[in-house]
């Protein structure tokens, strides 16, 4: 009776975290570059620049604010199933029986491969980060000031955006080789832990599984770095202030 019993209840506890893989994707797949750039400005950004939908796309067309708008709604994305599960495990409400990162996974593949859009989408950049930064933050602290030194020296988001995703994959092997062991319910090691705690095997495979996925989306921007047609943020910068003078 005990036996048939936990058996049912590990059923009820997968068939949860499919409804949870399955709402993570179904967010992770919402366009918001589209649905943004539509309500406030009616453009649909697949039409101008690069026609990507992510929030680089976006500032360029549409502008900062609305870029950044675009940008924050991505990296939410990755985030919001992932708390979620966070919540109702420290609650003891329900307890996943997969890694957290499963979600976020779910997640960056509905960005790349919305059902919305006929399972095409965009690069994931911005979403991974939201699943890093709830996962690892560490490796999302490291990623951002890879990205902001390459951006600032080169003026290319494609290479930014491939030393951000080396960074996070290079910064988790590393703390799950000489990260610090985590102690289950223990306060004094939590804040610590959280920053430089140990990677989970699976989740470092996981990340190597996303940063492999976000390069094969950037191999059209290599071939146009290598062609020398690629955007560039600092050129493009420095021809609107020509044009204004």
């Amino acid at each position: 009776m005990f036996f048939a019993s936990a058996s049912t209840l590990y059923t009820i506890d997968i068939l949860v975290a499919i409804m949870f893989l399955i709402i993570s994707y179904l967010i992770g797949s919402i366009p918001f570059g589209i649905v943004i750039g539509k309500a406030l400005t009616g453009k649909d950004i697949r039409n101008y620049g690069s026609k990507n939908i992510g929030s680089t796309n976006a500032i360029r067309v549409l502008g900062k604010k609305i870029g950044f708008l675009v940008f924050f709604c991505d990296v939410l994305k990755g985030m919001v199933v992932i708390l979620i599960v966070k919540a109702l495990n420290s609650s003891g409400v329900w307890v996943t029986p997969i890694a957290e990162m499963w979600y976020g996974l779910a997640a960056i593949i509905g960005h790349s491969f919305s059902i919305f859009l006929g399972y095409k989408g965009g690069k994931a950049v911005a979403t991974s980060l939201g699943v890093v930064l709830v996962t690892t933050p560490l490796s999302a602290i490291l990623c951002l000031i890879a990205f902001l030194i390459v951006l600032k020296t080169t003026g290319y988001v494609s290479l930014a955006s491939t030393a951000a995703t080396i960074t996070v994959v290079a910064t988790a092997w590393i703390l799950y080789g000489v990260g610090m062991p985590i102690v289950e319910n223990s306060f004094s090691t939590f804040f610590p832990a959280y920053l430089i705690g140990k990677t989970p095997l699976v989740l470092c495979i996981l990340l190597s599984c996303v940063a492999t996925l976000i390069i094969l989306k950037h191999i059209k921007n290599y071939k146009r770095l290598i062609n020398g047609t690629e955007n560039n943020f600092k050129k493009s910068k420095k021809a609107k202030v020509e044009a204004n003078q």
